[in-house]
């Protein structure tokens, strides 16, 4: 059944994600009180509580970061976001409402799909066979794993595996407000791969729309999480099995890459990117008026020619995707070429969030070969999949010496990924820490490792008497 025809016809249900900023976030107190008892009754009911996790991923609590993440990495500029001096600074405090409403916004799907989990895990879906039971429990456990992913790297030191400063981990539903501490960095990581593992083994391998999780995205998701944990070895390893089999399961490559967008939620690349349909099934994605920042411009008229001769209205002299992405003549000065469809219209696709696609597991491959297996040959068969798409002669990869190829990866992958989900931010701040940049280099503003991720909110703090802040 099409998502929209399930989403806006249990607002009374949705009400159990929500959260009060002025109690404890970590907890997700409900605004409704909604017996809970009633929500999963039979397979129908299930299935409307399932595509309500999903809903969640295009609120406006976790859509409205992305452009505040492009100003924080110097990836973006713009003039009319909330917060938007702080970002741009890297001086966000535990004030902000923007790192409040997507603190709240991720707990709100953890302690959600939880809920649905462990209804359907209680067989209160009557009537719902075993195999579809099996998969939608799955696909709670990723959607809870990936929410806490977000949290660890967001308010986590998700880079060091030893700090203490990890997440509040929600293991169960909760309706009661109840102190609880900080995981370590460690633990959070493990409770995350608990999750994504039991959504390999119990999501089935077969197609699936984009818009849903398949085994495929799990597994992909899987490398992702790898790369983060350093574990580069099992990610190349993950990565390269997810790319041969792709194909297989219905995910290719689309040809151009202005189509990935135009395309939304649709598009083959897509391995997760969030259902958006007509004006009550749209994301707000204020994203669209944003404009390059200085250093993305900067690369992206380098890498090509190597001459600074970047035309920002008609896109010529630039990377193929930063003028896709930028290039006034094709949108207008005011709009972010990653979202260009109509979004006042009521009956058609909306813009869509792409949170993984084809693209980046090909560049998570290429930068783990070469730091876990000095596979520079393996890594440049992958950038090469990524260039040839952009444009790029067909023995560019080949040209780049093995000492810059790690650098080339994430400048091309920033270029490639860049207003989509932020990663062009946390590659700063992974390839900083592993001393391959200095970070203050590409954001001046960045002069301590304390700006390298959001201190925890201050609502959240004054609702949870055992939350630690984080260094500010």
């Amino acid at each position: 059944m099409k998502l929209r025809y399930l989403l806006y016809s249990f607002i009374g249900v949705l009400g159990l994600t929500s959260c009060d900023l002025t109690g404890d976030i970590d907890n997700i107190k409900p605004y409704y009180q909604l017996d809970e008892s009633s929500l999963i009754r039979d397979a129908k009911s299930a299935d409307l509580a399932l595509r309500g996790v999903y809903e969640l991923w295009r609120s406006s609590d976790i859509s409205m970061i992305t452009p505040n993440m492009g100003l924080l990495a110097g990836s973006l500029t713009a003039s009319s976001l909330t917060d938007r001096a702080v970002f741009s600074d890297n001086t966000v405090k535990p004030e902000s409402e923007t790192i409040a409403k997507y603190y709240k916004g991720l707990y709100a799907i953890v302690n959600y799909a939880s809920l649905v989990g462990e209804q359907l895990e209680e067989g209160r879906a009557v009537g719902l066979d075993s195999v579809s039971t099996s998969r939608m429990i799955g696909e709670c456990r990723f959607l809870r794993g990936m929410a806490n992913f977000f949290l660890l790297r967001a308010y986590g030191q998700f880079y060091d595996e030893n700090s203490t400063l990890g997440i509040v981990l929600v293991k169960r539903h909760m309706t009661e407000n109840k102190a609880a501490a900080r995981s370590s960095v460690e633990d959070s990581y493990k409770y995350i791969m608990e999750d994504v593992e039991d959504a390999i083994k119990m999501i089935p391998e077969e197609p699936t729309e984009h818009y849903y999780i398949s085994n495929l995205t799990a597994r992909a998701f899987k490398s992702k999480v790898l790369l983060y944990q350093k574990k580069y070895k099992e990610a190349t390893d993950l990565a390269k099995e997810v790319l041969d089999e792709a194909a297989e399961y219905g995910y290719t490559m689309e040809t151009n890459f202005a189509d990935i967008f135009k395309h939304g939620h649709t598009s083959s690349e897509a391995l997760f990117a969030a259902y958006a349909w007509g004006f009550k099934e749209r994301l707000i994605t204020n994203i669209r008026s944003t404009k390059p920042g200085s250093y993305p411009q900067q690369v992206a008229d380098m890498l090509v020619g190597g001459v600074k001769d970047g035309d920002l209205v008609t896109g010529a002299g630039f990377d193929l995707r930063f003028a896709v992405t930028f290039a006034t003549s094709t949108y207008g000065p005011n709009l972010n070429g990653k979202y260009p469809l109509n979004e006042s219209d009521l009956n058609g696709q909306s813009n869509s969030y792409f949170y993984l696609r084809l693209a980046e597991v090909y560049l998570i491959h290429a930068e783990a070969a070469i730091r876990g297996y000095d596979d520079y040959t393996g890594a440049r068969a992958s950038l090469k999949e990524i260039t040839d798409r952009a444009g790029y002669d067909t023995d560019y990869v080949n040209t780049i010496p093995d000492n810059q190829l790690l650098e080339m990866v994430r400048q091309h992958k920033m270029l490639e990924l860049i207003a989509e989900v932020y990663e062009e931010w946390f590659d700063l701040v992974r390839y900083h820490i592993e001393g391959d940049l200095k970070i203050s280099d590409v954001k001046p503003t960045v002069v301590s490792d304390k700006q390298l991720i959001f201190p925890i909110p201050q609502s959240a703090l004054a609702g949870n008497n055992l939350l630690e802040q984080n260094p500010l």
